[in-house]
This record gives C-alpha cells, sequence and structure tokens, in this order.
C-alpha cells in the first residue's frame, strides 16, 4: 500500500498484445473504482526461448517490492516460464499476499480459468449444425501445447458425435502463425484437398488462411468456411468479418478485483473461477453479421501512420544510441536520454553502472539490482541534478503523481548479455499506440546502455593495459619505454636545468642467493620507493630492468647533492623500520644539464659513472 492505495503487482509479457492490452484497461478501470493500483512487470517477449536476453528480461520480476504490494496477479497464459511463474506466487505466499492466476490453474492460489474448450465447441456445433458441412479440416496451434491440444480434443469429440471422421490430411499444426498456416493453405491447394469448412485454433491463423484462401481465387464464405478462435480486434477488419469466439475483458477484470477485495478483507472467496467464452458469429461462416463492419481503410491508415512513426522513431533511437554509446560523461547520458521525447518515463541503472572497471558481461552481485541505484532520467528531476543517487525502495520520484493520475506503472528490467542493468517504468496514457512504443523503447535502451557500458570498459581496460606497458610490474615506476615516453612531456623552459639520476641496489647478488628473491625484490622496491621519494614534483621514476632505477626531473637549480642525500637517508630510514637481517642500500650518481639542447642518453652516461664511483667507495660485505 501506498498512502490510501493498494497496490496489485501484476506478471505479464508483451503488454502491446491486443488481447493483453484489453485486458489491462479493462483490470485498470475496475482497479480504480476499488482504490487499487496497477504496477505491471512486464517482459517484451513470452520467454519461450530461453536466450540470453529473455534471462535479463526476467530480472523484472524481481523488482517486485513485497512491502508495498498488497496483493498479485499472474497472467500466465502465453508466459513460457513455469519455474519463475511457480516462484512468484510462492514468495508472495511467504509475504502473505493473496495472488491470483489468470489463464492457468494452481492448487496454491486463487485461479480464473477461461472456458476455451466450451467456447471452441460452440463454434464446431455451430459449422457442423448450421451449416450442415461435414466435411471440415482443422489447423492446431503449437504441437503438444496445453491449449492447442485441449481443442483438437474438442473437435475430435464433436466431429464423432455427428459421424464426420477425422482426416488427417486436412489437419495441421499452425503454431498460432501465419507462416506454418499459409504452408497448409498451399499443401491444400496442391492436393487438391480444399474441405468446406476449416476451422482454426486462433484468429490469427484464420485470418491467414482466409487471405490466402482469396488470393489463390477462393471465396468466403461460399467456397469455404473459415472461423478463429480470440475474439481479436482484427477480426472485424477482415472481408467477410471472422466468426470467432472471446471473452469478455471486463467480466474478467471485475472478478479478479472482487477476488482480491474478498481476500484481503478476509472473506470467503472462490478458489478458481471460470470466464466463459461466448461465439461472435459473423459472415465468414455465411450467417448475417452480428456487429458492424469496421471501416477496413481506416485500419489500414492506422496502421500505416503506426509504422511510418516506428520507422522515424526507430531512426532517431539509433541516433541516440549512437551518442550514448561515444559519451564521455555520465552527465552528458542523462542528458541525452533527457533529449529523447520518451515522455512519462523513468529510467534507473545500478549503482555501479557508471564504474568503468566493471565488466559488463560478468555479474557477481547477490541482488540483481541494487537498493542504492542511480536515477538517469526522470520528467519529475531537473536537468542538473541527473545522474543522482536513488533509493530503489522510491520506485520512481514523485510516486504519488503517478499514482494520483490513475494509469499502470509497467516497468521493464534493462539488460545486457542477460546481466540487468537497471528498469525504466513507463507511466503512459492507456493507450495502444503508446504501448506499441514500449518494446521498441527497452531494446534500444538495452542496446545504448549496454553498449556505452563496454565502451567505457574498453577504454578502462586499454588505459590499464597502457599502464602494463608502461609500468614496471615489481615496483610501480616506469619501465624503460613508459620512462622515455614521460619524460617527454615534462613541462620546461630553456633557462632551467634537466637531473638525471642512476641508481643501482648494493649487493643484489648476494641478497638473492643468501635471502631469496623475495628478499632481493624487497631491496629493489626499496630503492624504487626512495628514489619516488625525493621531494621534486616536476620528476620521472623508472626502472629500466634488474637494479638499474632512474630518475629524471627539470629543476631551476642544482640539486644533486640533495636529491643524493635524499636518496640515502630514505634508505636508511628503510633499513631503520624493516629490521631485515640484511643491510639496504644504494649506489647514487647524479647528473645535471642546461634543458637547452638537452639529450637524455648523454646526461644518464655522465650519472652512470657517477653512480659506478660511488659504488667503489663502498664495502662489499651488505651483512
Amino acid at each position: 500500500m501506498i498512502g490510501n492505495v493498494k497496490v496489485i503487482a501484476v506478471c505479464m509479457c508483451k503488454v502491446y498484445d491486443e488481447r493483453n492490452y484489453n485486458f489491462i484497461q479493462a483490470l485498470n478501470k475496475f482497479a480504480i473504482k476499488n482504490d487499487y493500483r496497477l504496477f505491471i512487470y512486464h517482459t517484451c517477449s513470452d520467454l519461450y526461448w530461453k536466450t540470453l536476453s529473455e534471462k535479463g528480461e526476467q530480472s523484472v520480476f524481481d523488482l517486485i517490492d513485497y512491502n508495498i504490494t498488497d496483493a498479485v496477479v499472474t497472467f500466465e497464459e502465453g508466459v513460457y516460464a513455469e519455474d519463475i511463474m511457480t516462484q512468484i506466487r510462492k514468495t508472495a505466499a511467504e509475504h502473505g499476499k493473496p495472488v491470483l492466476s489468470v489463464g492457468v490453474k494452481h492448487d496454491d492460489c486463487i485461479s480464473i480459468n477461461f472456458g476455451y474448450a466450451k467456447g471452441f465447441e460452440q463454434i464446431v456445433r455451430h459449422v457442423i449444425e448450421k451449416h450442415g458441412v461435414k466435411d471440415i479440416g482443422f489447423i492446431a496451434g503449437r504441437k503438444g501445447e496445453e491449449n492447442s491440444e485441449e481443442r483438437i480434443a474438442v473437435f475430435r469429440k464433436v466431429i464423432e458425435e455427428y459421424g464426420i471422421p477425422f482426416r488427417n490430411d486436412i489437419f495441421y499444426y499452425g503454431d498460432y502463425w501465419s507462416d506454418p498456416t499459409l504452408k497448409a493453405v498451399s499443401d491444400m491447394i496442391e492436393k487438391n484437398k480444399v474441405p468446406r469448412a476449416i476451422i482454426c485454433a486462433n484468429d490469427i491463423m484464420a485470418i491467414a488462411a482466409g487471405a490466402e484462401f482469396q488470393r489463390r481465387g477462393y471465396k468466403i464464405p461460399e467456397d469455404i468456411i473459415i472461423t478463429g478462435f480470440d475474439g481479436l480486434e482484427e477480426a472485424r477488419y477482415c472481408t467477410p468479418m471472422l466468426t470467432t469466439c472471446g471473452c469478455s475483458f471486463e467480466d474478467t477484470a471485475k472478478t479478479i478485483i472482487n477476488s482480491i477485495s474478498k481476500a484481503l478483507a478476509g472473506e470467503k472467496f472462490e478458489k478458481t473461477y471460470t470466464v466463459d467464452y461466448r461465439l461472435s458469429v459473423e459472415n465468414s461462416c455465411g450467417c448475417e453479421p452480428s456487429v458492424e463492419q469496421i471501416n477496413t481503410g481506416e485500419y489500414i491508415r492506422i496502421l500505416r501512420d503506426r509504422m511510418n512513426r516506428y520507422q522515424d522513431e526507430d531512426r532517431v533511437l539509433y541516433e541516440l544510441a549512437v551518442n550514448i554509446m561515444n559519451c564521455e560523461t555520465p552527465n552528458t547520458l542523462a542528458a541525452l536520454l533527457k533529449e529523447y521525447a520518451f515522455g512519462d518515463m523513468t529510467v534507473v541503472v545500478n549503482g555501479d553502472f557508471f564504474d568503468e572497471r566493471k565488466d559488463p558481461r560478468v555479474s557477481n552481485r547477490e541482488k540483481l539490482f541494487d537498493d542504492k541505484m542511480i536515477l538517469v532520467r526522470s520528467v519529475a528531476a531537473k536537468d542538473k541534478d541527473l545522474p543522482m543517487p536513488f533509493d530503489r525502495s522510491d520506485i520512481i520520484p514523485n510516486i504519488n503523481n503517478a499514482i494520483d493520475n490513475g494509469v499502470p506503472l509497467i516497468f521493464s528490467a534493462l539488460s545486457y548479455v542477460g546481466i540487468p542493468l537497471g528498469y525504466v517504468c513507463f507511466y503512459f496514457p492507456i493507450m495502444l499506440s503508446e504501448y506499441f512504443k514500449i518494446p521498441l523503447y527497452v531494446n534500444s535502451l538495452n542496446t545504448a546502455l549496454g553498449s556505452y557500458r563496454s565502451v567505457i570498459y574498453q577504454k578502462y581496460m586499454t588505459k590499464h593495459i597502457e599502464e602494463m606497458y608502461r609500468h614496471d610490474m615489481l615496483t610501480g615506476l616506469y619501465n624503460r619505454t613508459g620512462f622515455y615516453n614521460a619524460l617527454e612531456t615534462l613541462p620546461r623552459r630553456n633557462d632551467q636545468l634537466a637531473l638525471v639520476v642512476s641508481v643501482d641496489v648494493d649487493g643484489l647478488k648476494y641478497i638473492n642467493d643468501n635471502f631469496g628473491h623475495e628478499a632481493g625484490d624487497y631491496a629493489i622496491r626499496a630503492a624504487a620507493n626512495a628514489i619516488d621519494s625525493v621531494s621534486i614534483e616536476n620528476k620521472v621514476c623508472g626502472r629500466f630492468g634488474g637494479d638499474e632505477l632512474a630518475l629524471f626531473a627539470i629543476v631551476d637549480t642544482d640539486l644533486s647533492k640533495q636529491v643524493k642525500q635524499e636518496i640515502k637517508d630514505k634508505m636508511a630510514e628503510l633499513n631503520r623500520r624493516c629490521g631485515k637481517s640484511y643491510v639496504l642500500s644504494a649506489s647514487v650518481g647524479v647528473a645535471v644539464a642546461p634543458v637547452e639542447n638537452f639529450w637524455f642518453d648523454d646526461v644518464m652516461h655522465i650519472a652512470d659513472k657517477y653512480m659506478y664511483e660511488d659504488k667503489r667507495l663502498k664495502p662489499h660485505n651488505r651483512i
């Protein structure tokens, strides 16, 4: 509950699907009347293929906050992720929240089932009884799928009652889609086995079959009767209009809200409800239409306008993705998201989204979404404040305003290669044209934000590799290549001096032989630390290999004695502190030359000479 308003978490896929959209529209209507608000946790796919992108999508259900959720509704029909739906019901029950499943019956929650079998039986009986047809073909849905097999069983049962044989030669699986259906129609025509009627397991296949038969010169219903099932709006745009069967979205929505209200009030309620499917007789079967046919030209105009907008948005979103991928700072990314006219939409990313060190292909986080996240887009936030820290428990900025508007909040996960990046929340007006934008926006944001993460990580890795290439792994100082590159970048004036220091660790072989190579490495690091601590800011330090170290600096006056003494003092200090059984010592040679016409190797040669002179003055015993 938020304030005085109860929250219903709705879990479903494809809000832009016409049937799902109609459910949302009806459910929201009754929810508002009863002081509920819908939080819809949504995937753009049906999770059938189990791909990486679908793995990322399904993480949206982890966003459900049971602290504010009063009830959960799962639209499981058409979502091919039984394990996920089961986990949602289980988690909701653990939090003491009533759960209602729509379309699939479960023993662990309230179930609303649709009278598919009874409705489908009406269609088969109508074709046989009303029109006297005994030569009937059948195009089923997906082989092995529960609803498809149920409709096959109903078809077999009814035709058997009337003594009509089941013909395998005009039975097909159309997978609920147009392409397999078109192949079935072609097979019937080419093999000269077109029946008097074809019953299809859904409207999409019926529409495709009817259109193909008409293209091949057949008349509907004079030559062949076509029927569908589902009650899609498109059935009214066909010529002739399609005889089909559908349910009342308002009856379903009212049943859902009433059941939830009873459960929350502690009243007795039914565990299982059935919503009947009603026959809609139109003229594709030869009857007089029961409703007025919708203007097909107007429908085509709507589809064309929708496609044109889609193409325009797709082009602009591609440009946005390219710009985001190449932007340099988080502020620029937020500004780009604000610039695009997404409308009422909030984008929130995980707290480590802008961490360039994080490999976008790897996730070792315990929770898919952080408690502390980052807000990168919101119409409620000022441009200058974005991106900004954001508590996930706040859901979206100004949540109360969104609730007062009475529109559903639709959440989708943002992900890259299956790894959640954050989430997007839409609070669009309830219009199908707006809901059609959701998958386009989600996919574009996934591409843009995922690419941005990849680019900043690649830049970090490139920088890191370059650092490894230029630096000595043991000491952290520049290696020879890095040293020579860096010394050229030091700022200088012609009236200044170039100071070059050559340092060599004393007795390194003795230390390695008697105390081990780890001790020898420690001695080298000690000498590196000594030269790096020299109190000159404008300097470069490096290790040329073995125990040979160098320092280059630009100075105003000759600091040779000071630098040499600082290095020796530092070595002495390390000796006092380390407590080693051997003495840390280094030989030091320093040379200076005017910056004008300076050549490093020449001065380094002089510094090496002074270093060897310093070494000759020392005893050989290093203990």
